[in-house]
């Protein structure tokens, strides 16, 4: 009889728990999302795997939309979930983000999250800057290796780069040698290249053979390579930018424990790995594998890139390099 007494309280406080357990992760989570809306699915479906309890409503927008937003539903917003948005915008609504130690954070790399302690936003993808170079006009021992060779006369006329003025890219790029070797360096860079008012017009004429090295986006070196251009991404062994976008929990949204239950997996490599393989983009995580044909994060060398910095700068350093090179 006792034992049996003993059997019955052990089996009512197992329900107790497997029920509580269970009512943590029910009820809702409301994401707001810049990235792609089969991306942002993706991610749902296999967070769906892990809490199919949770009922996930996803609103896709731009992200001057959903920031717009984020500042007019404060201190209640609707949302618990920001997905994707640029880390200078992130910057900008910083207080409206919930801190949140994720269960990966060690995981993702210093520079790929928010610094403080207990971030409010970690990394989601990249838009990193790599040298393309057509392999039909350069031999190896003639490759660009450094932001420094590109200033190197051999390659006067030889090189294609959007207008920093006109391309928000060619702009990262140009901040990037500013910041590493200063104004002068980035003129003499200038000087020895061609400039278009289209970023897509770069990978486009260094995969057509018209010049043999450009700066773009690793994108669409990953295009180009895929589609059988003679082209390779090269990595300046002096760094490119760690440029981010990323994600946070909304402070004072409805679903706080959920949100966190989100954080949790989408600084997972299960869920970076689901990024690269739905969009082929670069993802923060240094395990996770390159998009396409591309290397993993572990073997590009990174360097910082002050966002605010870059910001508060552009209209002169792009309009005193402009009087100096065109």
């Amino acid at each position: 009889m006792k034992k049996s007494f003993v059997m019955l309280v052990i089996s009512l406080l197992t329900l107790v728990l497997v029920g509580g357990a269970a009512l943590a992760q029910t009820g809702n989570l409301a994401i707001w999302s810049a990235a792609s809306e089969e991306e942002a699915q993706a991610l749902i479906a296999e967070f769906k795997k892990l809490y199919p309890g949770i009922s996930v409503d996803l609103i896709r927008a731009g992200s001057g939309e959903l920031l717009t937003r984020m500042q007019a539903e404060a201190p209640r917003p609707g949302g618990d979930i920001i997905l994707g948005i640029a880390k200078e915008s992130l910057d900008a609504v910083y207080d409206l983000l919930e801190p949140y130690k994720a269960a990966h954070h060690d995981e993702i790399p210093e520079n790929l999250r928010d610094s403080a302690d207990v971030p409010r936003y970690y990394g989601y993808s990249m838009p990193l800057q790599a040298f393309m170079v057509n392999t039909d006009l350069l031999a190896p021992e003639d490759y660009p290796r450094t932001w420094k060779d590109l200033a190197d006369p051999k390659y006067k006329g030889e090189i294609i780069l959007a207008n920093p003025a006109l391309s928000g890219s060619a702009y990262a790029q140009l901040y990037m040698m500013y910041d590493l070797y200063g104004f002068d360096f980035c003129v003499a860079v200038g000087k020895n290249a061609i400039f278009t008012a289209s970023s897509t017009m770069v990978p486009e004429a260094v995969a057509r053979g018209e010049y043999a090295i450009g700066v773009t986006g690793e994108g669409n070196i990953a295009l180009a390579i895929n589609d059988g251009a003679p082209v390779i991404a090269i990595y300046p062994e002096d760094g490119t930018g760690a440029r981010f976008d990323g994600s946070g929990i909304l402070k004072g949204g409805p679903n706080p424990e959920n949100a966190k239950l989100f954080m949790d997996f989408l600084t997972s490599l299960d869920a970076y790995r689901i990024i690269v393989e739905t969009r082929q983009r670069r993802v923060v995580h240094p395990d996770a594998p390159g998009p396409g044909p591309l290397p993993p994060l572990s073997e590009i060398v990174l360097i910082d890139y002050d966002d605010a910095e870059a910001a508060a700068i552009r209209e002169d350093l792009t309009m005193r390099f402009s009087d100096a090179v065109f």
